[in-house]
């Protein structure tokens, strides 16, 4: 019996994501269903010369050269398939771009702006990268578009047209850090972030919801946007940036998710709205901190338990606070163990050595509810089995645990191999350890052996690469 179309489509939902592709070649009716998730999401890459090796994390230059040289050529027939086959091009959701040339481009960004022409479905649009810039085909993005997330803003004239976005990020502040190591957030792109007027323009004239911007703009948002978001984000590149919050959480009564990253001043703590009727729906909330004076760290500390206290319907929370003592830090552990709706958790536990008493402690104030969990814990070898035991006994009973990312801020690495951790942790299929992702396939019958990402490809990861929760813990790492 035949089945329909719908229903097949359904089918193919649920295969997953690793295994679509063989669906291929088996027949016409699921190949044309296949291509729809495929290609919901496509990556056109502009790669050439001493730019490359930045993009792709590398000194190496055979690499260089065979990657430029793969990625380019599959671009170039992607854009060519998108403006040749209206089929093919309908079907395109996401589009983003690394500009990463040493050349002018000319060909490449022209291919591209005659693409966009030619793509009705178009929903979303990444831009990363300065080479060529962004404002070269701004003028070509489709009117409907939804979501725009670009490197740095262009002159509002470029996006008059735009008069639809829900999703605006006009700059790229915080990068992927390449150091391994480096327990910090920083702007290690510091050029091109835009006219806040051109900004503004651009907030004002469209139905926007969900905002990624500097902490210079925060006091050029209209009343009007405050009204109307659910999602904020502010990234703070210098300290003492970041002013008249306060106003803003007083108009956010829609606000959901909220992110305050990058160089925080301690103070800031005191304009966390302790009343439950300010932001009154917020379900998300991150402060991931540069470090701090460790004496003002700890004197407004009891503000953002007090925060955290009144707000028992908090789903994902990260909080990063590099400078507390592992006192301190057992004492918001023991905040956020009250709070029952948390599934997604990012925790930085200090620099202290985390000794079995306090792993023992910690893994207590752990919910065997989460779904996705970071840890940044002060690693050293000769505590490595007092510090993990408790915790993996602990996360041996979060059943429904999906992802774990462990980052060591001490002397040593995390001693664990993605490998160890898929194994005794039978539900992960994400696995991060410092800065790098490893995909954990279950459906493979041959040995269980998780798959390392490219650096490149976790630097720009993009929010369809990854579930809704785990992009959100990733997402400043």
């Amino acid at each position: 019996m035949t089945l329909p179309v719908e229903m097949w489509t359904e089918v193919v939902r649920f295969v997953p994501p690793a295994h679509r592709r063989a669906l291929l070649g088996v027949s016409r009716t699921l190949h044309d269903i296949a291509i729809r998730f495929l290609f919901a999401t496509i990556k056109i890459y502009f790669m050439h010369g001493d730019p490359v090796f930045y993009m792709l994390n590398t000194e190496n230059e055979r690499y260089v050269v065979e990657t430029s040289d793969y990625v380019l050529n599959r671009s170039w027939e992607i854009l060519h398939h998108i403006i040749t086959n209206p089929l093919f091009a309908r079907v395109i959701k996401t589009i983003s771009v690394h500009a990463f040339t040493s050349g002018p481009a000319v060909f490449e960004y022209r291919t591209l702006a005659q693409a966009l022409h030619s793509l009705p479905q178009l929903q979303a649009f990444h831009w990363f990268g300065d080479c060529p810039d962004f404002s070269t085909v701004a003028t070509h993005l489709p009117r409907t578009l939804k979501y725009l997330r670009i490197q740095s803003m262009p002159a509002a004239s470029a996006l008059s047209h735009l008069d639809h976005l829900k999703f605006f990020q006009p700059a790229i502040p915080f990068f992927y850090v390449r150091e391994q190591k480096w327990d910090k957030i920083f702007a290690e792109w510091d050029r091109g972030f835009g006219n806040p007027t051109d900004i503004t323009e651009i907030v004002d004239r469209n139905p926007i919801e969900e905002l990624v911007i500097l902490s210079t703009h925060v006091g050029l948002l209209p009343i009007r946007i405050c009204n109307t978001l659910t999602q904020l984000d502010i990234c703070v590149p210098q300290f003492g940036e970041l002013v008249g919050i306060d106003l803003l959480f007083r108009h956010a009564l829609l606000l959901e998710s909220l992110s305050l990253v990058g160089h925080i001043e301690p103070a800031l703590l005191a304009d966390l709205p302790r009343d439950p009727t300010v932001l009154p729906r917020l379900t998300s909330f991150r402060l991931s901190c540069e470090y701090w004076d460790q004496e003002l760290t700890e004197m407004h500390v009891p503000l953002l338990s007090e925060f955290l206290a009144r707000r028992p319907s908090l789903r994902r929370l990260y909080v990063r606070l590099p400078g507390v003592r592992l006192e301190v830090a057992m004492a918001l552990a023991t905040v956020i163990a009250e709070l029952d709706s948390l599934r997604v958790l990012g925790f930085h536990a200090g620099y202290e050595p985390l000794y079995e008493a306090a792993a023992r402690n910690l893994a207590d104030k752990l919910s065997p509810k989460l779904e996705a969990l970071q840890l940044s814990l002060p690693w050293y070898s000769d505590l490595h089995v007092r510090t993990w035991y408790p915790l993996l006994a602990k996360l041996q009973q979060c059943h429904r645990l999906s992802f774990l990312h462990l980052f060591s801020n001490g002397e040593d690495p995390v001693p664990l191999s993605p490998v160890e951790l898929a194994t005794d942790l039978a539900h992960l299929q994400l696995v991060g350890i410092q800065r790098s992702l490893f995909t954990v396939d279950r459906e493979d019958d041959e040995e269980l052996e998780p798959k390392l990402w490219a650096p490149w490809k976790v630097k720009f990861c993009l929010p369809d690469d990854l579930s809704a929760d785990h992009a959100w813990l990733f997402k400043y790492h």
